[in-house]
């Protein structure tokens, strides 16, 4: 009976072990886990030795263990008694690892992982079962009994594979990014747009691009730069579709911005004052808009009694609550027909959603993005337009009323990855504010820690191209949208401090790509302490005459 407790728990541990390493060799992917312990231990330096995953080592161990047992019933007398002193060897050593690494979860990382103490418990329950075995051994059985036995240890292991087999698929697939909730088709077709919506390409096209965003939002602001070069490449073909949805609790200017460019609606020139806001994200302040309304060639004293009237704010109000209505919380959100999307995309990924809806459609992909991806300002005529040609009154199409999303989100289209609510690196939402914020540091403080090079790591979030430009000189470059993939390869040795170009003087700005990395960071095991963010940025490092670079940096 001991014996066959033993072979089941080393099943039950190799089962264990292959699926840490599976996750380890997985870095981006999320672990199922209570909390997020697991993939606090996954990213640190205990869970390599010598570049190989530590649960390589606990497969390899279980592995052998249960071969062993496995022949036990086969060796007897002397051999048998080795056999037995070999497991309790190997149990013993294992014991003795996992008490250590155990250990270090409890006083070094602060964090547990729920699949490294099941093996520390499968291992520590074998070897004192192996002592047992050693101490008050289990008579030997040979003959018919060694081949009863044998046929037992067979069928234990092919249930271990039944089971095993469909389990590891649940459990490598359970944390695959899902769709977003999806809003109803009543929802859809009383919310999703109005008469008045700010329509940009063809207003007739049965493939619409719908998005809810904010202009002080440093991800829509990202977003747009895609958003953009999708209007231009698929102007023709697609309806987009313009909606306010400002977050005024971690974005001050954003309800007053999103009020400017109704303003300059009201003059016929949305699109322009819309280009014109993500532009210069880094100041929205009144003076400002009524400055980019004079550059703009708007009338200035009707602008201004526009924006100081608040004329406007119910207008981006009933977009806001739309926007609610269909279940949107955070900025940039789009729905494509029908069908919503959280986070801000790459052309890639945004082109194959429209691609495949096109062709759900009949109709053709739009040209290859090189013909318009460099060309600068509107590429439509459209672009005038405040959405007053009146839109289709049916909102979604018989292919979005069959299509799943899943197809983009759960599968393995490059589309999947990137627009998901559980993304905590998605976009802008009021939830940020109130989550464990990173700590702030000025200009005074960052160069403290900068000249103490060896406790600190400056991190800059920005694009790789922005990075080249210019830096603090010694940063490493992890882009925001790549920080998920890369964050188990930061040190936690070390303090990390994020900057990025700086945006406001006090930080205030929750969503920014500097705090958002940070906040980040802590949800997987950092230490708060470690945790920095240099709000000031480049701009105020460089105002201080600090060090900076340009060009290509090695190993950034």
């Amino acid at each position: 009976m001991r014996k066959l407790t033993l072979l089941s728990l080393s099943l039950v541990g190799l089962f264990d072990a292959a699926f840490l390493w599976w996750m380890y060799a997985s870095p981006s992917v999320p672990m199922v886990c209570t909390g997020s312990g697991c993939d606090a231990v996954r990213a640190s330096s205990y869970s390599h030795f010598q570049g190989i995953p530590t649960p390589a080592f606990g497969v390899t161990m279980f592995a052998v263990l249960t071969l062993l047992v496995f022949v036990g019933p086969l060796v007897t007398g002397r051999w048998g008694r080795k056999l037995s002193y070999l497991i309790a060897a190997i149990t013993g050593a294992g014991f003795l690892v996992s008490l250590y690494l155990t250990g270090i979860e409890a006083f070094v990382l602060h964090n547990w992982c729920d699949w490294c103490l099941l093996s520390a418990v499968t291992v520590t329950v074998m070897f004192v079962i192996s002592l047992l075995e050693l101490f008050r051994p289990s008579p030997d059985v040979e003959g018919g009994a060694a081949l009863a036995a044998l046929r037992g240890y067979v069928t234990a292991v092919m249930l271990a594979i039944l089971a095993g087999v469909p389990a590891f698929i649940f459990l490598t697939r359970a944390n695959a990014h899902e769709p977003a909730p999806q809003a109803s088709r009543e929802a859809l077709r009383e919310h999703l747009i109005r008469p008045d919506s700010h329509v940009f390409g063809d207003p007739n096209s049965p493939v619409t691009v719908v998005e809810f965003s904010d202009f002080q939002c440093p991800f829509c602001g990202r977003a747009e730069k895609t958003v953009k070069k999708i209007r231009e490449a698929y102007n023709t073909r697609i309806r987009f579709v313009f909606r306010q949805f400002p977050l005024p609790t971690i974005h001050a200017f954003a309800e007053k911005a999103a009020e400017a460019s109704e303003c300059a609606a009201e003059q016929g020139d949305f699109w322009q004052a819309y280009e014109k806001l993500y532009a210069n994200q880094d100041d929205l302040s009144v003076p400002a808009l009524e400055h980019y309304a004079s550059g703009l060639g708007l009338n200035r004293a009707r602008f201004e009694q526009c924006l100081s009237s608040g004329a406007m704010a119910f207008r981006v109000r009933q977009d806001v609550e739309d926007g609610r209505a269909l279940g949107v919380s955070r900025t940039p959100t789009f729905f494509i027909d029908g069908k919503k999307y959280e986070g801000a995309p790459s052309y890639d990924q945004f082109a194959e959603i429209l691609n495949a809806e096109l062709a759900a459609h009949g109709m053709q992909e739009a040209p290859q993005r090189a013909a318009t991806a460099g060309s600068e300002g509107p590429a439509h005529p459209a672009n005038k337009q405040t959405a007053n040609a009146k839109p289709r009154e049916k909102t979604e199409s018989p292919a979005s009323e069959t299509a799943s999303s899943a197809g983009f989100l759960g599968g393995s289209s490059a589309a999947g990855m990137f627009f998901s609510g559980d993304n905590p690196l998605a976009g802008c939402s009021e939830e940020e504010a109130n989550q464990e914020q990173p700590a702030l540091i000025d200009t005074a403080q960052a160069r403290r820690m900068y000249e103490d090079g060896s406790k600190a790591l400056f991190v800059d979030v920005r694009s790789p191209a922005d990075f080249q430009k210019a830096r603090i000189r010694g940063a490493v470059n992890v882009p925001l949208n790549q920080l998920e993939s890369r964050w188990s390869k930061l040190p936690k040795d070390r303090s990390i401090v994020f900057y990025e170009n700086g945006g406001a003087a006090d930080g205030s700005d929750a969503c920014a790509f500097g705090r958002a990395a940070g906040r980040f960071l802590l949800t997987h095991g950092f230490s708060f302490d470690r945790v920095k963010v240099y709000h000031e940025g480049l701009k105020g490092w460089e105002k201080a005459g600090l060090p900076v670079a340009s060009g290509q940096a090695s190993g950034s």
